[in-house]
């Protein structure tokens, strides 16, 4: 596809020429002192009002929309939901990029107020509708949204978990291991799990002593966390994402938690979608797949799922 170049008031857009009308709008949001960056993508559009979506990254120090999201971003909400009247919001981290602040030293509920705060700067801009303000969050920003939605439902009008857990950090870990064991050592199922627990055991005993900085830190603060409080008092819509191949997330396990904590049937206002021969990121990929990502292409019919569920919400 032809691209041209968009030099607007605030930075250079690359955009494709049948949607010349492409703006960026820096916003910072002031959360607990510290400033966090962000900017909000819109096209040109008759609607006076439009919803806005709020993606929010996985873990990591080096996770933006600008570095490992980029390709993701720009294929599951830019290439789509920007023609369609949606509003684009991206934020940086804590420590990350631009913002304010240390990521590994905050809270999953201190992220959530972030993402909080960033959707209230997002509200008082005059091309926003304040009403339908949607969060999406991959991996462990799939636990953000559980958190800020079902802390915040006057903000926020619904959210998707893209490979989020439905269950807590221990158990994610215990999972990542399990996946690993019996792709690489072809062990057992019951054989991976009794070997995951041990070493989850472990790692989290040391952390309480060599956890000072990047991932470790941020462990020692996250290892508690339990996800079943947050997803019981969800009250707005929510659409839980799984991918049949991902060795972070199983989904199996994550469907058979939301069981758990909703025996008697899930809420009507939820839904869940496992995406086919995909893995955690989405792309289209075999189970135990150890070849380069970047080769592997992400998928139209997820794209649909996504895009299909954000207009259903406006009607």
């Amino acid at each position: 596809m032809k691209i041209i170049i968009l030099i607007s008031l605030f930075q250079i857009v690359l955009i494709p020429v049948h949607a010349l009308q492409i703006s960026s709008t820096k916003i910072t949001a002031n959360s607990e002192g510290y400033a966090i960056n962000g900017v909000v993508l819109k096209s040109n559009t008759e609607l006076e009002k439009q919803p806005a979506i709020i993606f929010l990254v996985g873990s990591g120090g080096t996770s933006s929309h600008t570095t490992d999201y980029r390709n993701f971003v720009n294929y599951y909400f830019e290439e789509v939901l920007l023609d369609k009247g949606f509003a684009i919001v991206y934020f940086d981290k804590r420590g990350v990029e631009s913002s304010e602040g240390v990521w590994y030293n905050t809270t999953f509920e201190q992220r959530a107020l972030d993402a909080k705060n960033i959707a209230l700067e997002v509200s008082g801009l005059d091309f926003i509708d304040e009403n339908q303000i949607y969060l999406v969050g991959h991996s462990q920003g799939g636990w953000i949204a559980q958190i800020a939605v079902a802390t915040w439902p006057d903000i926020f009008a619904g959210a998707i978990s893209m490979a989020g857990p439905t269950y807590g950090v221990r158990k994610q870990i215990i999972d990542e291991y399990h996946s690993r064991y019996m792709c690489n050592d072809n062990m057992s199922d019951e054989a991976a799990l009794r070997k995951a627990t041990r070493n989850v055991n472990r790692d989290l005993f040391f952390i309480s002593f060599l956890g000072w900085t990047g991932n470790w830190k941020q462990l020692r603060i996250i290892r508690d966390f339990e996800a079943e409080e947050y997803i019981r008092s969800i009250t707005k819509p929510f659409l839980f994402m799984f991918a049949e191949n991902d060795e972070l997330v199983n989904p199996e396990w994550a469907i058979e938690d939301l069981v758990h904590i909703f025996p008697d049937g899930l809420p009507p206002f939820f839904e869940t979608f496992t995406a086919e021969g995909q893995n955690h990121g989405f792309r289209v990929a075999p189970a135990c797949y150890r070849g380069n990502w970047s080769e592997l292409e992400y998928s139209e019919a997820t794209r649909t799922i996504i895009t299909e569920w954000l207009i259903s919400q406006l009607e």
